[in-house]
């Protein structure tokens, strides 16, 4: 378990919550059935500044990129306000046309709603990324977090007017069960130890995974050339390749431009070390190599 990456992304739905609750007028802040403009408000105002504050904080942690930084806040930040608006828009509309005709329990309808909800935080993770996989996986952890701090929220704090502890306690669940389902859920990704308690952890979730030193890259290094390696995967397996015979890049104590990843291998770049882990780690004894 990354505690670094754990504690980032449950001080992000906490902020998220608080300034939500800032903004947040008088009345229910997540009824869009009766109070539609507050909820939708609410609802576009958390989802976005959660989106925003568990892409950009890792980046100011680990790499000190402020450009890059605000780079990732803008853009998460308008794809989380924009998606879960537009779906707050849609389930209201639903929900008023479905009313019409039948007669729905409200325990029902929230629970629909939190659920609903999740599925469009995680779609606004998945265009992020511009994964599906990536999308399941944030389902995975928003799902069952958000329907139990919404059950909580809607039965204890709402109804005793509590609404500071009702947003702190969904954002700290909302980040709560991101952060676990991404760390359990991870497939491959690099870790650089600089600490005894602390690791810098990179998860390989695209079909790319560049280093270098531009701001556009997943790994983005202090100096260096923009595009220093970049790993893909093929077939299951990870390949790491140098750009243009880079001899800072060495891969387990030896130069090598092009070579398959395996689990444990370091990818040594300068003074840092980057240790590759994978999930679906195989014996290096029938792993092809290429050595340049």
């Amino acid at each position: 378990m990354n505690w670094l990456f754990y504690f980032e992304v449950c001080f992000a739905g906490l902020v998220a919550g608080f300034i939500t609750w800032l903004v947040s007028p008088e009345g229910n802040p997540w009824d869009l059935v009766e109070n539609f403009q507050t909820g939708l408000l609410v609802t576009g105002v958390f989802c976005g500044l959660f989106a925003g504050l568990v892409t950009s904080l890792p980046v100011i942690i680990m790499e000190k990129r402020l450009a890059k930084a605000a780079a990732c806040w803008i853009s998460s930040t308008s794809i989380g306000l924009s998606v879960t608006m537009l779906g707050g828009v849609i389930f209201a509309m639903f929900t008023d046309f479905v009313l019409s005709y039948t007669v729905i329990a409200g325990g029902v309808i929230r629970f629909f709603w939190w659920m609903y909800l999740s599925v469009c935080l995680s779609g606004c993770f998945g265009i992020m990324h511009g994964s599906l996989r990536i999308m399941c996986r944030s389902l995975m952890g928003l799902t069952p977090a958000l329907i139990i701090a919404g059950a909580f929220v809607d039965r204890f704090f709402l109804s005793d007017s509590h609404y500071l502890l009702a947003f702190l306690l969904l954002g700290g669940m909302t980040g709560s069960g991101f952060a676990l389902a991404w760390e359990i859920l991870k497939e491959s990704w690099l870790d650089e130890y600089v600490g005894r308690w602390i690791v810098f952890r990179y998860y390989i979730d695209g079909p790319e995974f560049v280093a270098g030193s531009a701001d556009e890259c997943d790994l983005t290094l202090p100096e260096g050339p923009e595009n220093l390696f970049v790993i893909t995967e093929k077939d299951g397996l990870h390949i790491i390749e140098a750009h243009d015979d880079d001899v800072s890049l060495r891969i387990n104590q030896g130069r090598c431009r092009h070579r398959v990843l395996v689990d444990g291998d370091s990818i040594v770049i300068g003074s840092r070390v980057f240790i590759y882990h994978s999930k679906l780690a195989r014996s290096r004894d029938v792993m092809p190599e290429a050595a340049a």
